[in-house]
């Protein structure tokens, strides 16, 4: 298995992986959310390309991390111009619920987005490895600690990242929509 930056020949795959991560919020905007995805993975809007890594064994995508940087933000006329203003502001409407429901991202953190594993390769180390090249990212960058938000109902990923050696927080939730995320962290030094 080797890590690689994301390509975007890969928009589709890394795309359903990402939509499996969030089902509940993807779903509440969006029809065909997989398509959506593709489109803004595809054209580096709201995920900058260079902050998704994925593993990937014999040109198969196995697992997917994408990872935020305090300021990064996209850009609305790009969201626009790509499309239009109905979809454009439903990705809008998400970001916004999900700012109300993860924590903030500070100076000095590497917040990891999305972290997905393919059915086929979980319970294969994917997910760890993906870890560890986000933890060597974060080093690199004398970053302070790698941050994430989990849904206390996915219990291996809960199990992963506690393994890993991320603690507990504290949580979020907007109980009208259901969401709830506990708030973990990574030390680094």
């Amino acid at each position: 298995m080797d890590i690689v930056q994301f390509e975007p020949r890969f928009s589709g795959t890394v795309g359903r992986l990402i939509y499996e991560t969030d089902r509940q919020l993807f779903d509440l905007f969006f029809k065909n959310p997989e398509d959506i995805l593709e489109k803004l993975l595809r054209n580096g809007v709201c995920w900058d390309p260079e902050r998704i890594i994925m593993a990937a064994s014999e040109g198969e995508v196995l697992g997917v991390l994408a990872y935020d940087l305090e300021g990064s933000e996209s850009g609305v006329i790009d969201l626009f111009r790509m499309l239009g203003p109905i979809d454009a502001l439903r990705v809008m409407m998400m970001d916004l619920i999900d700012s109300m429901s993860t924590q903030q991202v500070e100076d000095g953190d590497l917040y990891i987005a999305s972290l997905a594993v393919a059915p086929e390769a979980r319970g294969q180390g994917v997910g760890f490895r993906l870890l560890q090249e986000a933890q060597m990212i974060a080093e690199d960058r004398g970053l302070d600690r790698l941050t994430l938000d989990v849904s206390p109902t996915n219990i291996p990923a809960v199990n992963l990242y506690s393994k890993f050696g991320f603690r507990f927080t504290g949580k979020k939730e907007i109980k009208i929509l259901k969401r709830e995320f506990h708030q973990m962290e990574l030390p680094l030094h």
